[in-house]
């Protein structure tokens, strides 16, 4: 098992896609992290448009700062869902399967390495977040120091919920296998249908990925604190890991069932 994750590992940082996608997530920090700092200060939980924008200081405003790219966990899945459709669309599965004929084998060496993967990419941001965040902060007058001691509220949570995304994208990817359409699926459901579906089911909020990704962080961005969104109720930590983790083993396991019944030819 250790030498196929191995060569699964050798496989995906040859290749452009997994650089790509950290760029991507690199420039998406600076974004967010942009907003930090143009965020108005909220009084008695109306945002005051007259006053100045704030500098991060308190707990929650430094974490928040810590967190700003927290949301990029949506690239890990997309990782995790190109780490196996790839195979597929450049017919190299026969190869692979060639060499792990096992296919419950197959896809549990693609959920490994895309969880490693999703953990890199998270030190990533976490580290561009450090550097660009904690640069801003010094320029504003903030402390830096303090900053860096949110690092270690945050961090866990980053890691976890990127491993857990890009899991969630193989076991979607290993269903649908087609590229185009498991990409397709799974930024239909998170840009569109989700929002959708909580817009008409308030309480659905704490059942679907995204809401499970927000317990499981643990983060205080948008829940001022921990506790969950504003005006919903989520999981506690753990409980939206398991979630989030559920459902990344329940496509897979489907699509590993499809996958031993399907052609690949």
């Amino acid at each position: 098992m250790i030498r196929l994750v191995r060569a699964e590992w050798l496989k995906l940082r040859t290749t452009a896609v997994p650089w790509v996608l950290a760029i991507i997530a690199v420039v998406l920090d600076a974004l967010f992290i942009l907003t930090v700092f143009l965020t108005k200060p909220n009084v008695g939980g109306v945002r005051d448009t007259s006053a100045g924008y704030i500098v991060p200081h308190t707990v929650t405003q430094l974490r928040d700062l810590v967190g700003a790219g927290f949301e990029t966990y949506l690239l890990a899945m997309l990782l995790g869902a190109l780490c196996i459709t790839t195979e597929f669309r450049h017919k190299t599965v026969t190869t692979s399967f060639l060499v792990v004929p096992r296919r419950a084998t197959f896809v549990t060496v693609k959920l490994v390495t895309a969880a490693v993967a999703g953990i890199g990419l998270a030190v990533g941001v976490l580290v561009a977040t450090v550097i660009g965040g904690g640069a801003a902060l010094a320029a504003r007058g903030g402390s830096f120091t303090a900053m860096l001691h949110q690092v270690p509220a945050v961090a866990p949570g980053m890691l976890l919920v990127f491993a857990l995304f890009a899991i969630l994208g193989v076991g979607v990817g290993s269903l649908l296998t087609n590229q185009v359409a498991a990409i397709t699926a799974l930024l239909g459901w998170f840009v569109v249908a989700q929002n959708i579906l909580i817009g008409l089911v308030h309480g659905a909020l704490k059942w679907v990925p995204s809401g499970a990704a927000e317990a499981a962080a643990n983060l205080s961005v948008r829940n001022g604190g921990g506790g969950g969104i504003v005006g919903f109720e989520l999981f506690t930590w753990w409980q939206g890991a398991l979630l989030l983790l559920g459902y990344g083993v329940a496509f897979a396991a489907v699509g590993w069932a499809v996958m031993t019944r399907r052609d690949i030819t």
